[in-house]
């Protein structure tokens, strides 16, 4: 996952759904009335979905746009790549982290996105929450893309059974999405958002398959992304490669062209699109205050009804 230059070439899947969602969604962001938005994409990667996608519909007078992700060796090279780009900058986050956020970072924007991050992150209750926190206390909106289920969540599984990767990959149900099982993702997902505070949710289960044209560009695209490699000795990255791509066709994955040449691979996917509001922090006293008073009318009219019962 530390290989940024490879993931900046490889991520397909994650750019072609990243451009569609966020082009449908462009309406719905709640720009200022000045133009001075400040938007901060968590798990922003190599920055490159970030920059093509983000970057060009953020309002003309745009404050900044900040991209974060945990992985230094990605901020170092989105840095490397737009460090010509003004009013752009990159940092190191943990979004998972239970420990303070940044002074300068929190409650310091307008806008949240997050493209292929959150199914990372075990803990997406504390995740949610430092996303909540991030958002100025005036209020503010995020658009939050991730899987909830990959078929090669269950190729990993299979090879963590196997002799000869197991020792690398005892670990493996850490780097599994926590809703790949779910029975309801959707609910699940949707029931975190109210928990946290966020509000006019709009959240979505989308049923895709990708298609990988040939056996190097399906190879490229694990290896981008995969945390085991680095645990592998290099001698044997060929041979994880290659069990990879048998365990792909024994999930009958894999699809022949007529000539027989030519090996397509299916990539069957579940993706969360998730949009959410913070409310004002005028907003939210509001609502505590008439769910307070609801409360206390309906105590009061308990205690009539006790009182009649005598």
């Amino acid at each position: 996952m530390n290989q940024a230059s490879l993931y900046h070439r490889a991520n397909e899947v994650q750019r072609h759904d990243a451009e569609q969602i966020i082009q449908e969604y462009v309406d719905k962001f709640e720009w200022r009335h000045d133009g001075m938005d400040c938007l901060l994409d968590v798990g922003t990667g190599s920055g490159d979905v970030l920059m093509d996608f983000v970057y060009p519909i953020m309002p003309k007078k745009f404050d900044r746009i900040v991209g974060s992700d945990i992985s230094r060796k990605m901020i170092e090279f989105a840095r490397k790549c737009y460090r010509d780009v003004k009013q752009c900058e990159f940092k190191v986050l943990d979004i998972g982290t239970e420990e303070k956020l940044p002074k300068d970072m929190k409650g310091a924007f307008d806008h949240v996105t997050s493209f292929y991050c959150l199914h990372w992150i075990q803990n997406q209750r504390q995740a949610l929450q430092n996303i909540y926190d991030l958002l100025r206390p005036e209020g503010g909106d995020c658009l939050l893309v991730f899987l909830a289920s990959n078929a090669v969540y269950d190729v990993c599984k299979l090879l963590s059974k196997s002799t000869n990767w197991s020792p690398y990959m005892q670990d493996v149900n850490r780097f599994i999405s926590p809703l790949h099982h779910s029975n309801d993702a959707k609910w699940e997902f949707t029931q975190m958002l109210k928990e946290t505070g966020f509000t006019q949710l709009h959240v979505e289960m989308r049923d895709k398959v990708y298609i990988y044209q040939n056996e190097e560009i399906l190879k490229d695209n694990f290896k981008a992304i995969c945390p085991f490699l680095e645990r592998i000795p290099l001698s044997q990255h060929n041979d994880f490669l290659d069990d990879f791509v048998d365990t792909v066709t024994s999930l009958d994955l894999r699809r022949c062209d007529p000539n027989g040449k030519t090996h397509k691979f299916l990539s069957p996917y579940k993706l969360i699109v998730a949009y959410a509001k913070k409310p004002a922090l005028v907003e939210n006293l509001l609502s505590e205050l008439i769910i307070s008073a609801e409360e206390e009318e309906k105590k009061q009219e308990n205690g009539v009804e006790k009182k009649n019962i005598k």
